[in-house]
């Protein structure tokens, strides 16, 4: 339900009702503590009876004392996710990331003051005390940077729950397949490729995420802009808009794609000891196909801000048939390696729809958003990529330091 707050808080923010805003954090707040104390109580009530049969006996008691604080937790958690997605919506992120950061600091304060004593149980209370700070730290900026949002105007709001429930169930259909993903791909590379070779794809995966995860993060304030602009600008906004944040995202994206693929030979040397093919090739083909998943990020979360969450559900549920379909049919012919192209191919299938989606959405083309300095810029990006890879070629496995000083 949290996922809807961002965009509805960037429209709310514009309109002339003060009590809009109220009734819509309200509502969510409500909803959000009792789907989650609700779901507690039924863990609570049941924990003994199922833990005993997955938790060695020694160790039941433990857990069973734990539990209550992590349970608290899960809940401050996600009521507290309500402000600090409010926070989000005003595009005050730095204040959502500095609570966050303090947190940590209190969690790892906790965690020594008080293992010494409570043991074990003393991480749950540390971990249940940084989740109080961060709901009281995002409860007091909610309110304090929008005067006119008063804790008086907060109330229950019908049509607010059904604006965030119409939104979010439709993101919970996009999250659900996600979830699939990566269970279905490591299932069929286990069976046609074996442990080996999942080992090093999971190596390589770690890898491009950490990569990923600098670029897609920054991609995300994107939602609460396009919102607020959607209700008052004219389309032309958007498209220079969408335009720039394709440039300025290829300019950070192309060179460390491009550095990363250089540099796998190298990090397969210093992780496996070895230049493994397995790797290398895993590598290769994860960093082409989240190359294209990040240019996707513009048009994914700018579809979140304008709410069109239809195409994104298909292209997400597309995405999880394409990859289990194609990893079986690539699986018989390439064995493991198959495996890892299909994921790759249902990657960049949904990403490419993304963005052709968003791009007829707004009437323009590749060629309206790309000039010929990026043009060139990708060129100039493959070329050395490719005499690279064809460097490699030529240069005898045993003379490994030859090949680094290349890489580097």
């Amino acid at each position: 339900m949290t996922s809807g707050l961002v965009k509805f808080v960037a429209e709310y923010i514009l309109e002339n009702d003060r009590s809009k805003l109220g009734k819509l954090i309200f509502t969510s707040v409500l909803s959000m503590s009792v789907l989650f104390v609700s779901l507690s109580l039924i863990i609570l009530l049941g924990a003994k009876f199922f833990l005993q049969y997955l938790i060695d006996e020694h160790f039941l008691n433990i857990a069973l004392e734990i539990l209550p604080y992590s349970l608290a937790s899960l809940c401050i958690n996600a009521t507290g996710g309500v402000f600090t997605s409010v926070l989000e919506g005003y595009q005050k992120n730095y204040i959502r990331n500095f609570i966050y950061i303090v947190s940590g600091i209190i969690m790892f304060g906790g965690t020594v003051l008080l293992t010494s004593t409570y043991h074990l149980k003393g991480v749950a209370i540390a971990q249940l005390i940084q989740s109080g700070f961060i709901f009281f730290a995002a409860l007091v900026f909610t309110v304090k940077i929008s005067p006119n949002n008063q804790i008086r105007y907060w109330k229950w709001h019908k049509q607010s729950f059904k604006e965030l429930f119409n939104y979010g169930y439709k993101f919970q259909f996009v999250s659900i397949s996600q979830l699939l993903y990566e269970p279905a791909t490591k299932l069929l590379l286990s069976k046609y490729g074996g442990l080996v070779l999942l080992g090093h794809y999971e190596m390589a995966t770690k890898a491009v995420n950490q990569f990923r995860a600098l670029l897609t993060s920054a991609n995300q304030v994107v939602v609460p802009v396009v919102a607020e602009k959607a209700k008052t600008e004219d389309s032309s906004f958007l498209q220079s808009f969408y335009i720039k944040m394709n440039r300025i995202l290829l300019l950070f994206n192309l060179p460390l794609s491009t550095f990363l693929i250089l540099a796998t030979p190298i990090i397969s040397l210093l992780w496996l000891g070895s230049f493994n093919f397995d790797f290398i090739f895993s590598m290769f083909v994860l960093v082409i196909s989240t190359f294209i998943n990040i240019m996707c990020g513009p048009a994914y979360f700018s579809s979140m801000g304008e709410g069109k969450l239809n195409v994104l559900v298909i292209v997400h549920v597309s995405m999880a048939i394409i990859n289990i379909i194609l990893g079986i049919i690539l699986g018989l012919y390439a064995e493991g390696y198959g495996i890892i192209l299909a994921w790759a191919i249902a990657l960049s299938i949904g990403s490419l729809v993304v963005i052709v989606n968003y791009n007829k959405s707004l009437k323009i083309s590749f060629f309206d958003i790309f000039r010929k300095e990026e043009a060139k810029l990708l060129l100039v990006s493959f070329l050395i990529i490719f005499l690279n890879i064809l460097s490699y070629q030529f240069i005898s496995a045993e003379r490994n330091s030859l090949k680094m000083i290349l890489g580097i």
